[in-house]
């Protein structure tokens, strides 16, 4: 097995062929039938939850520990919105999965938590997983015309922050090694947090570096009706 570098050639291709597909498959999709889209539905549905089903797997069997391999991460988070918004097309759940999607499952691929690099399956898992929930989001975006307000960025980071308050009782209920959204400890890897402070004080330029992206995942929307007001 090759252990993962987060400047390989292989992840680096492989990482823009997942963005590439992000971008492209929704806009194939726009003017075919409703069956075709339920298809790319059903398939992005599938793979978030094999994905899901792989994760605990790898933890509670493979490292032995179920503590580690529960659906708590912020990911798994964004995986349940995205699949809800597809069953309800209720707004609420697109917004969640699009500033807490696109900034958690962003970095994920981006910086992936895997040991070993492509092409073992706990590296396409990660990537192929993380990148269903912006293709979920590509779709809502691209298919169904979804976009948020510069008011739902401050909804969407309250509601953030009530679920981050949330996991620190959690963490402690569940006990060593539980982690979830990193509260304890820094992720394992290279990765943002590395330029940042010790634990536990992590958390708050983690906090802020949240706050900020969300406000600039929202600034070419922002731009945009700017000029159109013009």
């Amino acid at each position: 097995m090759i252990d993962f570098r987060l400047s390989s050639p292989s992840h680096i291709i492989f990482t823009i062929i997942c963005i590439a597909m992000i971008v492209i498959l929704p806009r194939l999709f726009i003017n075919k039938s409703s069956s075709s889209k339920n298809m790319l539905i059903f398939a992005i549905i599938v793979l978030i939850l094999t994905n899901q089903s792989l994760d605990f797997y790898r933890e509670g069997y493979g490292i032995g520990n179920w503590k580690l391999g529960l659906p708590l991460h912020l990911c798994d988070f964004s995986s349940a919105s995205i699949i809800i918004y597809f069953f309800t097309k209720r707004r609420e759940f697109f917004l969640f999965a699009f500033f807490a999607g696109i900034s958690g499952a962003g970095m994920a691929i981006l910086t992936p938590d895997v040991k070993y690099s492509f092409p073992h399956i706990d590296y396409l898992r990660h990537m192929i997983g993380h990148s269903m929930i912006l293709l979920g989001v590509a779709y809502a975006i691209i298919i169904d015309n979804q976009r948020p307000q510069l008011k739902d960025v401050h909804r969407v980071l309250g509601v953030l922050s009530v679920f981050l308050l949330l996991m620190y009782p959690i963490n402690n209920l569940l006990g060593s090694p539980a982690n979830y959204w990193y509260v304890s400890e820094k992720p394992p890897g290279f990765n943002v947090t590395d330029l940042m402070r010790d634990a536990p004080y992590h958390m708050i330029d983690i906090y802020i570096l949240t706050v900020v992206i969300c406000y600039l995942i929202y600034l070419p929307y922002f731009i945009k009706d700017k000029i159109a007001q013009k």
